[in-house]
C-alpha cells in the first residue's frame, strides 16, 4: 500500500524517490509496480486537473429516481454529457447519483432544465457542494 499511496500522490514520481521514501530497494519497487500493473491493481495513470484554475468550481450531486425500464437509456444519455464526471448506481430512495462540475451556476441550471427532462426520470434531488473537508483525489474539488 505504501507504493500505491506514493503513486496516488504523484504518479510521475521517479521510482528511486518512491524507494527512498518507503525505505525499499529501487529494483524491488520497480518490480512491485510492474506486478501491480500486470495484475490489474493499477489500471492506468491519469491526469488530475485543477478545476479551480479552469474556472469550473460549481460541483453538484444530482440524485435521480428513475423508472427501472428506462435506467439504461438515461445512463447512456447522461454519460455522453461532457460535464458529467461520474454516474453511480445507488440503492435507497435514489437510483442514480450524477456528479457534475460547471463553471457557473447558470450552467448547472441549464443542465437541470435540459438534460433532466428525459422520460423515465421520476424525481431529482440536487445538492451543491459548498466546500470540501477532504478533497477528491481525482478532481481536486
Amino acid at each position: 500500500m505504501k507504493i500505491i499511496r506514493e503513486l496516488q500522490t504523484d504518479a510521475r514520481k521517479p521510482v528511486v524517490k518512491i524507494a527512498r521514501g518507503i525505505g525499499a530497494n529501487e529494483a524491488t519497487v520497480r518490480k512491485r509496480i510492474e506486478k501491480l500493473i500486470k495484475n490489474g491493481y493499477i489500471q492506468r495513470f491519469t491526469v488530475v486537473l485543477d478545476y479551480h484554475k479552469l474556472g469550473r468550481v460549481i460541483k453538484s450531486f444530482v440524485g435521480l429516481r428513475v423508472q427501472p425500464a428506462r435506467l439504461k437509456e438515461i445512463v447512456d444519455h447522461l454519460s455522453k454529457h461532457p460535464d458529467v464526471q461520474v454516474l453511480y448506481r445507488t440503492s435507497g430512495d435514489i437510483d442514480i447519483m450524477v456528479e457534475v462540475i460547471f463553471e457557473k451556476m447558470e450552467d448547472l441550471n441549464a443542465f437541470l432544465e435540459s438534460e433532466l427532462k428525459l422520460e423515465g426520470i421520476l424525481g431529482t434531488i440536487v445538492t451543491i457542494v459548498i466546500g470540501p473537508y477532504k478533497r477528491c483525489p481525482w478532481t481536486g474539488l
